[in-house]
């Protein structure tokens, strides 16, 4: 009995629209196996909206394409899946090529250059990320464009060619990367997408639409139909995949512009380096000097950053420092170098500088008040709190400072109250065409702070939200001519794009602002001995508080920057904890540095090559190469996934761990820290949880035990490449720990009497 026509269609209409169903479904559930790699988010929904966009795109192209036919072969049977990728391009410019994360319905080349940067900026945090990492808005990109590209070839697999039994390969791009780097993926997931791949089998028979048409069709003819659909499954398969090695291992070389580069934010002349105050809001930060800038000896913990100068004149681009102040000079060493001079001297820190590989005729100094034990003839410039002598420092340049830390809170800095600095500069912000909108956006970030307190930390905990912006050395091409509007929708940068909106965000805001540069507090080398290096270079913003003075905040990530002040906390904001030490009294080496390369001596500051970021716009071809760039994402991401720091070498056992097992260990007799601890304060918490306990100091073989595994966790994560530490070594330490914490805990005798201080760590 043979199928009348309108049966025939129906039953067409139903496998198609069953099929397109089925691989949706299938793609979505392995969707979720990346949230192994990816922090769940956002991402997921926007995935599965795009990827029901298009299954139900192309499948309404199928049926229009497949009416009153029984079988379409290709080139025909592609035509659906170019529609559908024609679709993804779109909808992915219009999601991710926009100046923000809302969705933009014009797109055009301008969409292509920010979606072309974001890639690259994508490229650059997985390249410096551990799994799992934070969906900011370019990883978002990386994780949604490849979900569409794999949903993109299996339908064509599926629904096109009509292969459902190979619709499997591309789903295995997104389990790929959680089963190698984690080695885990989620059951359910996994049951719903085998499930999907069985149901598609029982929908979807290609032979037996060859079968109904054998009567009007020869032997030869059904061959040639059946060998063209899977020579075109395979055609595709091995496009797909050479296209992915071939745009993965060339992404380096995607078109480059060079660009000069403020940025380094060192100008390097010959072995000597000093920081340069052209601090341009559109350029790259380039590689940095890694030569020892100073060393300081001070007893404990560090001093916190140490600031060079501050900056106030801002053009929208460019900061301007101005002509250089004589100031008052500095006559005795207990002199108070501070605006007020008044202030209390009560817990005074200090400690004593040395200058190695920096010159310049300002000295670094904490940002708390200090006095000032140094030969020469220096003066006190106490408008832009500067200390300036008459000529560059040389190499062994000694001087002694003793800080004297305020008792910032969070309650005396919402109660403070009194006039402002009568210089209007420090409210000045550039006459743009984005002005007012900056204001709004500062306006709606700060909605309900009460004081201006509030609405610094709430500014400053905008800034530092990972999921909203991204870290990079790169920074898109600006557009308005206004940069920190750019900043504001581009959400890429480093520590000058973070510290200048904020400044200028507090100002539309009417509170006083200007940005400190100088260097961040450096590594630890001995007990007492700290070491600052050009890559510790870093700019902040600074706010007056009245009857405080100007206080520092930390907008850029904690990764690069380390922990924000205490009094900026979020954590104690509410509390007025008294703060009568130095603002970072934390332990700073490693992750406070910013990456660069390594070292390159020279006579003048090199240029930086950068990615392909020209403002000219893109040819009409580079539409074609977006989508073949999406195309590639998928087996792309799984190559760099691959790269990335995985699995250890046979017989070395992971950092990772051992510290898992020291954790797990030292909770057995109650010594735990919670999840929010970084590695670089555990060990601080583990011994106070001790003293605590004994009313003893912990032995020195304990506590550096717990510094070396906590800075081999920090070198397994974040370190460029990583060292792995012999299996060994890592059980000494950890049993070594384990034990003397024990001892002490129990009451047995301690290994090692009247141990030091705990170390920082490097």
């Amino acid at each position: 009995m043979t199928q009348g026509p309108s049966t025939a269609l129906t039953s067409a209409t139903g496998r198609l629209v069953g099929t397109s169903a089925l691989v949706a479904v299938a793609v979505i559930a392995s969707m979720h196996a990346l949230e192994t790699v990816i922090v769940a988010g956002d991402w997921t929904g926007t995935g599965t909206r795009l990827v029901l966009v298009l299954a139900a795109v192309t499948c309404l192209a199928r049926i229009v394409l497949e009416r009153d036919r029984e079988q379409v072969t290709p080139p025909a049977a592609l035509a659906p899946s170019l529609v559908g990728a024609a679709v993804a391009v779109w909808g992915l410019l219009g999601l991710y090529g926009g100046p923000t994360d809302r969705f933009s319905i014009a797109v055009g080349l301008t969409n292509v250059e920010r979606l072309t940067s974001r890639l690259t900026t994508a490229r650059e945090l997985t390249a410096s990320e551990t799994a799992p990492i934070d969906p900011s808005l370019p990883i978002e990109l990386l994780a949604v464009g490849g979900v569409v590209v794999v949903f993109l070839v299996a339908d064509l697999v599926a629904g096109g060619l009509r292969i459902p039994a190979a619709t499997g390969l591309p789903l295995l791009a997104l389990w790929v990367p959680g089963l190698v780097l984690v080695g885990t993926v989620p059951t359910t997931a996994f049951v719903v997408t085998v499930l999907s791949l069985l149901l598609m089998l029982a929908v979807d028979n290609p032979y037996r639409a060859v079968r109904r048409s054998a009567v009007s069709t020869s032997p030869r003819t059904r061959r040639a139909a059946l060998g063209l659909r899977t020579g075109g499954s395979l055609a595709v398969a091995a496009a797909v995949t050479v296209g992915a090695l071939v745009l993965g291992s060339s992404s380096a070389a995607v078109p480059q512009v060079v660009s000069s580069s403020w940025s380094r934010i060192f100008a390097s002349e010959g072995q000597t380096v000093r920081l340069s105050d052209d601090l341009d809001m559109q350029r790259n930060l380039g590689e940095r000097s890694g030569q020892r800038v100073l060393t300081y000896e001070t007893a404990g913990q560090n001093l916190g950053p140490l600031r060079m100068f501050t900056l106030t004149g801002f053009d929208g681009t460019n900061w301007r420092r101005g002509q250089d102040r004589d100031g008052v000079p500095v006559a005795d060493a207990d002199e108070m170098l501070w605006p007020n001079p008044d202030v209390e001297r009560e817990g005074g820190r200090e400690a004593r500088i040395t200058l190695e590989s920096l010159r310049d005729t300002l000295l670094p100094l904490p940002t708390e008040p200090r006095t000032l034990e140094a030969e020469g003839d220096w003066s006190y410039d106490a408008t832009r709190d500067e200390v300036r002598g008459p000529d560059r420092t040389s190499s062994g340049t000694t001087f002694t400072v003793t800080a004297y830390a305020r008792p910032l809170t969070p309650e005396s800095l919402r109660t403070a109250s009194g006039p402002d600095p009568d210089d209007p500069n420090y409210l000045e912000v550039p006459s743009t065409s984005r002005s007012e909108d900056i204001g709004a956006v500062a306006a709606e970030v700060t909605a309900g702070a009460g004081s201006r307190y509030d609405q610094a930390l709430a500014l400053q905990t905008y800034f530092r939200d990972t999921t909203r912006f991204t870290y990079s050395t790169e920074v898109p091409p600006g557009e308005t001519g206004d940069s920190v509007w750019d900043f504001l929708q581009d959400r890429t940068g480093y520590c000058v794009q973070y510290a200048t909106s904020m400044t200028v965000m507090a100002r539309s805001l009417g509170i006083p602002a200007r940005v400190g540069v100088g260097f961040l507090p450096g590594q630890r080398t001995s007990d007492t001995t700290f070491q600052v290096t050009g890559r510790d270079s870093h700019a902040w913003p600074e706010l007056y508080f009245p009857g405080e003075g100007w206080v520092r905040f930390e907008p850029t990530p904690a990764q690069q920057s380390g922990p924000v002040p205490r009094w900026a906390d979020p954590v104690v904001a509410g509390d007025g904890e008294q703060q009568g030490q130095m603002p970072d009294e934390v332990p700073t080496a490693g992750a406070a540095e910013e990456p660069a390369p390594e070292e390159e001596p020279a006579a003048t500051a090199p240029t930086t090559q950068v990615g392909g970021q020209a403002g000219s716009g893109l040819p009409g071809w580079a539409w074609l190469g977006a989508a073949g760039a999406v195309l590639a994402l998928v087996l792309g991401g799984a190559a760099w996934l691959l790269r990335r720091r995985g699995p250890t070498e046979a017989g070395v056992r992971d950092a990772e761990s051992a510290w898992e097992d020291l954790a797990a260990r030292l909770g057995e007799v109650g010594v735990s820290w919670p999840v929010s601890v970084t590695p670089r304060r555990a060990p601080q918490e583990i011994v106070g949880q001790v003293r605590v306990r004994t009313g003893r100091p912990v032995p020195e073989e304990a506590v550096e035990a717990l510094a070396t595994l906590a800075q081999a966790l920090e070198n397994q994560r974040y370190a460029r490449r990583s060292t792995p530490t012999d299996a060994a070594g890592l059980d000494e330490l950890v049993e070594t720990a384990v034990a003397v914490v024990d001892d002490e805990l129990s009451g047995r005798p301690a290994r090692v009497a009247d141990p030091s201080a705990l170390p920082a760590g490097r």
